[in-house]
C-alpha cells in the first residue's frame, strides 16, 4: 500500500478542493456560488505563487551568498598552507625519500 506524503497544508485533501470534481451547478445561485469560491482559490493561488517566488529569490540570494564564503574560506585556508620549497639539486623531487645504505 502506497503512502501519501501530506507534509504540506495544500497537498491535505478538504471538502472545499473536493468539491469542484462534481456536476455542474443546476441553478444561478449554485453558479455564484461556485464561481465566487473559485475567485477565492484563484486569488489564494496567487499569493501563494508570489510568496513562492519571494522564497525563491531569497534562498537564491542566500546561496551566493554561501558560495562566495566558501570561497573566501578556500582561499584563506590555501594561503594557510606551507609552500613547498624548491628541492636541492640532486634530490628527487617526487615527494618519497630516497633510500641509503647504511653500514654499522
Amino acid at each position: 500500500m502506497k503512502t501519501t506524503n501530506n507534509s504540506i497544508m495544500r497537498d491535505i485533501p478538504t471538502h472545499q478542493g473536493l468539491k469542484y470534481h462534481r456536476s455542474a451547478p443546476a441553478n444561478r445561485e449554485q453558479i455564484m456560488s461556485e464561481l465566487a469560491q473559485l475567485e477565492h482559490e484563484n486569488a489564494r493561488l496567487e499569493r501563494e505563487i508570489t510568496i513562492w517566488l519571494s522564497n525563491q529569490k531569497r534562498t537564491q540570494t542566500r546561496i551566493e551568498q554561501v558560495q562566495k564564503r566558501m570561497h573566501l574560506m578556500r582561499r584563506m585556508f590555501e594561503e594557510l598552507l606551507p609552500k613547498p620549497q624548491a628541492a636541492p639539486s640532486g634530490q628527487d623531487t617526487s615527494g618519497h625519500y630516497r633510500e641509503v645504505n647504511l653500514e654499522y
